[in-house]
């Protein structure tokens, strides 16, 4: 009897092992308890049922199976047993606080469990983990790290999560290191930072505060590094610092990149065949060829892009003079490279310039001579500036559905960077015209996408994917019933009750700078309210009310702009907003008058009341993001490209001209008749196509999607 006792006390022992610092409590009990919590947890991420539904299945399955491998394993201890399935406790509760702190890191879960199922018999064979953690993301990373902590290898993990989480900001890595010069990883992170600017790293190299890591710095063994080390204090480093490859390799010599220096085409294009016949296969070096595209994205703009926008108004021939003579392959990393800096009429000559080059040729040959480099980025500005259909148009019909397959697959593939691919993708619909072939090839490939990431268990994949089909469906069938306008409200709309405050009245506050345009905008601005007739103006020292004289009136409220050298402007700003505090004035519309650099500065003042932001600055699609992750319902209106007065203020005008009549704001109408006031203005009409409507941003719809509305 007492044999049989202690036979059935060592089975329950086997499929009951005990968890440190849970007397009493069964591992068992315990693995179940936090399989629960996660799943829970999960289960409330997301209302999308095609990500979640299978997502928690395969989760649910996958554990059990890795717990019933770790019970089954007859080569394992008891202690060992329990070791490892705490390990799986704790990577399953990683996960869950993960999630509970960012709502994509669900998206992690695929990969993380991959990787837990290697890293664990490494461990316990003993055998290397790093190969394994290579290809994860910082988080995950990070979160098998955390549940190996009972393991000999964990500092070696948790290092290679810190230099995976340090190594994405390389902008910092110099501050990091000042505080752990003798970090692990300090030598890879050393070339991380270097090749993410050099310039930055010579400066530390002169005046750097520890002395330790300059040494460091200075003794790598690394040959690119050392390149950077020796133009320390050259006059030339600028100028040299691209090349820092060809430098080390002595493919090219300081004295030829100076001399080429002098004519700024033939340096230009010494830059481009540097790039075009850089190896890829050396990774080593690759990391240093940063430099190198920095470099040719800052004498496009100072060589030509510069020159072409401030020549808006000359004749062609004196506007694209720069660019006479350059090969396509030039052209096209001007393109490519300043993309967000050119005016409409500035892309649109250097395309046309481009395409003469392919006259009773395919155009597609262009990606061949670059080897695709910066073909999304080609493509996604093709359709921003509506040549698109154009381009591909001249090209063998059969070649556009490889050309779509390769700018729309694979989003999914890095975490980090699938979102903004996505919204890349998404501007890249704006372009397209429902009646075209290709627009059936893009529904094609967005389709066959969605349903190769849904086969594969590929979650981020399916959910971006779907994201792209509702937006791709709105850019093209532009309805009203869109399914998107039920998810973010419709965009096609602002209504005139959203904005009306509980008075009856539509406050409206906007905000100018104390520079010299600010001065100029502001009277101009005010120009627009003299008509004592239908406008009441009240000044005082720091701002001015304009109040429409109707029985729904709209109140403007707009700072003086004050001399900005002592803040004067800001103060008036802050005098304004504690009027409306004091007497419980709610703004609806927040509009911005001012350079670009200003932005910030009235985003701090956008309130959850504000429902409509008009940003008059130059790029002021780039915050559009930061406005929506600060109030994600405001519809925002703005430039892609160069904000002017002379759009600013018809905007405005047709917009409180259309509340006056008390009329809803329908984005479509409002846009046509700002396009019919413009057509009389052909400068004044290509400065207007950079603007977007509220209905209009389509990177953003996507964004909201996924980040808000999941």
């Amino acid at each position: 009897m007492r044999r049989i006792t202690l036979i059935l006390t060592g089975l329950l022992l086997f499929k009951s092992v005990m968890v440190s610092g849970q007397a009493g409590a069964p591992i068992n009990n315990f693995f179940k308890t936090e399989q629960d919590s996660f799943l829970r947890q999960l289960k409330t991420m997301s209302k999308d049922t095609v990500i979640i539904s299978p997502l928690a299945r395969y989760f649910e399955a996958d554990v059990n199976g890795i717990y019933n491998s770790i019970s089954s394993d007859n080569s394992l201890s008891l202690a060992d047993k329990e070791k490892a399935v705490r390990s799986l406790v704790y990577f399953m509760k990683e996960l869950r606080t993960n999630m509970v702190k960012e709502r994509s890191a669900m998206y992690d879960v695929t990969d993380a469990l991959t990787a837990y199922k290697k890293v664990l018999p490494a461990l316990i064979k003993k055998q290397p983990v790093a190969p394994i953690l290579s290809p994860l993301p910082a988080r995950p990373t990070q979160a098998l790290a955390t549940a190996f902590s009972q393991y000999d290898d964990y500092p070696l993990m948790d290092d290679i999560a810190v230099f995976k989480r340090v190594s994405s900001t390389p902008q910092f890595i110099l501050d990091f290191l000042n505080t752990k010069p003798s970090f692990r990883f300090a030598d890879s992170l050393i070339l991380i930072a270097a090749a993410y600017d050099p310039a930055k790293m010579l400066a530390y190299l002169d005046n750097g505060k520890n002395i330790a890591l300059r040494q460091r710095i200075r003794g790598s063994s690394n040959k690119y590094l050392q390149q950077i080390v020796l133009l320390s204090g050259d006059k030339n480093a600028p100028e040299l610092l691209p090349f820092v490859i060809q430098l080390a390799d002595n493919s090219i010599t300081p004295e030829e990149i100076v001399e080429k220096r002098t004519q700024v085409n033939q340096y230009f294009q010494l830059l481009v065949n540097t790039l075009l016949g850089s190896p890829t296969e050396n990774k080593s070096a690759s990391v240093f060829l940063k430099p190198l595209r920095d470099g040719i994205k800052e004498k496009a703009i100072a060589f030509y892009a510069n020159h072409i926008n401030d020549l808006h108004e000359s004749p062609d021939a004196i506007r694209f003079a720069s660019v006479k003579g350059l090969r396509p392959e030039d052209l096209y990393y001007i393109i490519t490279s300043c993309g967000d800096e050119l005016y409409t009429s500035s892309y649109l000559g250097l395309y046309k310039r481009l395409m003469e080059n392919f006259q009773g040729q395919r155009a597609d040959s262009l990606f061949y001579m670059v080897g695709f480099d910066n073909f999304p980025n080609f493509m996604q500005l093709a359709a921003n500036y509506n040549v698109l259909i154009d381009f591909l148009n001249n090209m063998p019909h059969s070649e556009v559905p490889g050309l779509l397959k390769r700018f729309m697959g694979g989003i999914e593939a890095d975490a980090n960077t699938g979102l903004e691919k996505a919204m890349n993708v998404a501007d890249f619909f704006g372009g397209l015209n429902a009646s075209t072939d290709i627009t059936a090839l893009v529904d094609q490939e967005l389709r066959a996408n969605y349903n190769r990431c849904k086969t594969s268990r590929e979650y981020l994949g399916v959910r971006l994917y779907g994201i792209l089909l509702q937006v791709f469906d709105l850019a093209i069938n532009r309805s009203s019933n869109n399914k998107i306008w039920n998810t973010l409200g419709n965009y096609e709309v602002l209504k005139r009750d959203a904005l009306t405050g509980k008075n009856g009245e539509i406050n409206q506050v906007v905000l100018f700078y104390g520079d010299d345009d600010g001065m100029m905008s502001f009277n101009n601005f005010l120009k627009s309210y003299t008509d004592t007739k239908k406008w009441q103006l009240t000044k005082n020292d720091n701002w001015v009310s304009i109040r429409s004289l109707t029985d729904q009136p709209l109140v403007i409220y707009a700072n003086r702009p004050l001399d900005a050298k002592d803040e004067l402007d800001i103060m008036a700003q802050d005098d304004l907003f504690s009027y409306l505090k004091q007497n419980s004035i709610e703004p609806t519309v927040l509009t911005h008058r001012g350079h670009s650099y200003h932005l910030d500065k009235t985003l701090k003042r956008l309130t959850p009341s504000v429902k409509l932001a008009i940003l008059g600055s130059c790029g002021s699609y780039n915050k559009s993001i930061s406005i929506a992750s600060i109030n994600p319902d405001v519809q925002i209106i703005g430039s892609k490209k160069t904000g002017t007065k002379t759009v600013n203020d018809p905007i405005i005008d047709m917009i409180n001209e259309t509340l006056l009549n008390k009329q809803d704001l329908v984005w479509s109408n409002v846009w046509q008749s700002l396009q019919d006031r413009f057509s009389k203005d052909p400068k004044a009409l290509a400065l207007f196509n950079e603007y977007f409507s509220p209905s209009g941003n389509l990177s953003l719809f996507v964004l909201k999607l996924f980040m808000f509305h999941n």
